[in-house]
């Protein structure tokens, strides 16, 4: 494959669109003037956004192997409309990333799809695939959330979710420990100036929209079929690496793949550097494989034969 260097990427920030709650969902997208061989959805995770560093760093990767990559903020993060990290439902991220990949899709006729998921990211791009098991071409779920620290899910945590989310959905929780992210002190710093990024605590309405899904979605392992990546750091205290190993196990597809990264934190792509790069190339040389290579060109014409002319 031919890659295009990371002056080729054009990077669009302009475009949005309205959900079925009429709400502006902000949208990025990175691309090449070239045709592309697959296009790759990016679902970010909870209190991030599309913007950051780290996933324009993935996305210009994947444009270099010949995709073209396009993303959101989720409703209530980022530059997107809604509430600050709170929803109803986990349908309506997972409507969101449907009709946006819809609207990609009708670009780009016959190019397969990837999904590929950050956290709880990774859990809505999940569900997209099982709503649709036959519009993909493969799944990549990075420190999915398929489940949380076994000292926080137990079923008094998460009675106790539904039934104060039912009643009062901004009541805090819990809070999000961003020590537990990465043990890169400059990548910590940079999700605490982030004013795009959600600081606030967890509410009790996205715990209460959150966990049935999450339930449902880990019942239906065994009807997953398609190609599949699990990424996963060993020392992960906010998604339970153990339950991504249930998960893959459960998972009926003949082409899985899981990587576990040693002591690593939860947020893989902004780990230290040695982590980052290898789950980086992890993630790009799994989609590469797997994409199409680019059509040869046909053969020259052969020259007509001479024929002599008879006098």
């Amino acid at each position: 494959m031919s890659a295009t260097s990371a002056t080729d990427v054009k990077v669009d920030d302009s475009v949005f669109f309205h959900n079925g709650d009429k709400q502006k969902i902000v949208c990025k997208s990175w691309g090449a003037d070239s045709e592309p061989r697959a296009l790759v959805f990016l679902s970010h995770g909870y209190a991030e956004h599309c913007h950051e560093p780290s996933y324009d760093t993935l996305a210009r990767a994947l444009v270099g192997i010949g995709c073209y990559v396009f993303s959101h903020d989720h409703v209530g993060h980022g530059m997107s409309e809604g509430r600050r990290a709170m929803v109803k439902s986990a349908d309506v991220y997972v409507d969101d990333v449907l009709k946006h990949v819809d609207t990609e899709r009708a670009r780009f006729a016959n190019k397969p799809v990837y999904l590929v998921g950050h956290s709880m990211g990774g859990l809505l791009v999940l569900i997209a695939a099982q709503r649709r098991p036959h519009d993909f071409a493969g799944l990549v779920l990075v420190a999915p959330l398929l489940g949380v620290d076994k000292d926080l899910d137990t079923w008094f945590s998460r009675a106790l979710a539904r039934v104060v989310g039912f009643i009062l959905p901004g009541i805090p929780v819990g809070t999000l420990d961003q020590n537990l992210l990465s043990r890169d002190p400059e990548a910590l710093r940079r999700f605490e100036d982030d004013p795009l990024r959600y600081h606030d605590s967890v509410c009790a309405g996205w715990g209460a929209a959150i966990i049935p899904a999450l339930d449902t979605a880990v019942e239906q392992a065994d009807q997953v079929e398609l190609p599949f990546l699990i990424q996963h750091g060993t020392a992960d205290k906010i998604c339970d690496p153990e339950a991504s190993k249930v998960f893959f196990d459960k998972v009926a597809s003949k082409d899985k793949t899981m990587k576990t990264y040693p002591e690593a934190y939860h947020d893989l792509l902004c780990e230290i550097e040695d982590v980052r790069k290898q789950v980086l190339k992890d993630i790009v040389d799994w989609i590469a494989t797997r994409v199409s290579p680019k059509p040869a060109p046909p053969p020259p014409t052969p020259p007509t034969p001479f024929s002599p002319v008879q006098h």
